[in-house]
């Protein structure tokens, strides 16, 4: 029954025109199953791309048991049911202003997901909590802390750093290519579905008294490889690169080392951390990745 509901109003909105239309697409016409995430419609609720809003109250909600990938399926169904021209769903989840999941899902790959949530690891793309300004310095003074010079020495001139290793894989990949006491050239990867489709973030990055120090608005993202046709990759592109935007122009790395792991942090222009700390573990070559459940 709840289907059908939803898909009758997604026809009335359809429908629709002016004022009555801008009503009824602020609504949610959708719920996850245990009701913690709401949809809407970000625009028209048909033509060949229809855009939809996911709320939640945190983050945590859209990481839990695949509750956001369900909610994006069902809302692919009942847009395919309402909407015969529809080509392409996108959908963004917001937690406040901060987006936290973003999901593609595209009839030429017979609707197949590409998807990013909220990273548990230290990813510039996690789009995560922020800190206090004193988080910075407190880092720098840890005992393990490892300047960029110590953590060159450690890895060499190139390091490939793994995220959620498990049973050879890992989550999310930081390559730091050309590494010199000075400076890096930093390429992050993460899975966003099984056909092997990839988010990658690549920025020049500086050495700022021990830390790696980059501007990420001028950072490069691209989504690449697997089965999405090029429009789907550059729009998960597109709506990847709103993540950074709250970020300012700077956002600085530090690392500390830990036995054989490396512990990293990012911090934004005033000192306070961005999300939470991750472990990653150096590897020989580079580790295939998987999707962060």
């Amino acid at each position: 029954m709840k289907s059908y509901v939803m898909a009758a109003l997604l026809l009335a909105t359809w429908g629709a025109g002016g004022a009555q239309a801008q009503l009824l697409a602020n609504r949610p016409f959708m719920k996850s199953i245990d009701g913690a995430i709401s949809a809407r419609l970000s625009g028209p609720a048909c033509g060949e791309t229809v855009d939809v809003v996911f709320s939640g109250a945190d983050a945590a909600t859209f990481n839990r048991d695949g509750v956001a990938t369900r909610l994006m399926n069902n809302v692919v169904a009942n847009v395919k049911s309402t909407c015969p021209r529809v080509r392409m769903v996108a959908s963004r989840g917001v937690v406040g202003e901060r987006i936290v999941y973003n999901a593609i899902a595209e009839s030429a790959t017979n609707w197949l997901l590409l998807e990013l949530g909220s990273a548990r690891d230290a990813s510039l793309l996690g789009s995560s909590d922020r800190g206090k300004a004193a988080d910075k310095g407190a880092f720098a003074r840890r005992a393990d802390f490892a300047g960029l010079p110590t953590l060159v020495q450690k890895i060499g001139g190139r390091g490939l750093l793994c995220s959620g290793l498990d049973a050879g894989s890992c989550t999310a990949v930081m390559d730091l290519r050309s590494a010199t006491p000075a400076g890096a050239a930093v390429v992050s990867r993460s899975l966003l579905d099984s056909t092997g489709t990839q988010a990658v973030l690549s920025y020049r990055a500086q050495n700022v008294n021990g830390f790696l120090c980059s501007n990420p608005q001028t950072s490069s993202i691209e989504v690449i490889g697997g089965q999405a046709t090029p429009q789907a990759r550059r729009r998960m592109a597109t709506d990847l690169r709103e993540r950074l935007k709250p970020y300012g122009d700077e956002v600085c790395s530090g690392f500390a080392i830990r036995g054989a792991n490396i512990i990293s942090a990012n911090f934004d222009a005033a000192g306070a951390r961005i999300g939470a700390e991750g472990v990653m573990a150096p590897q020989a070559t580079m580790p295939r990745l998987r999707q962060a459940q």
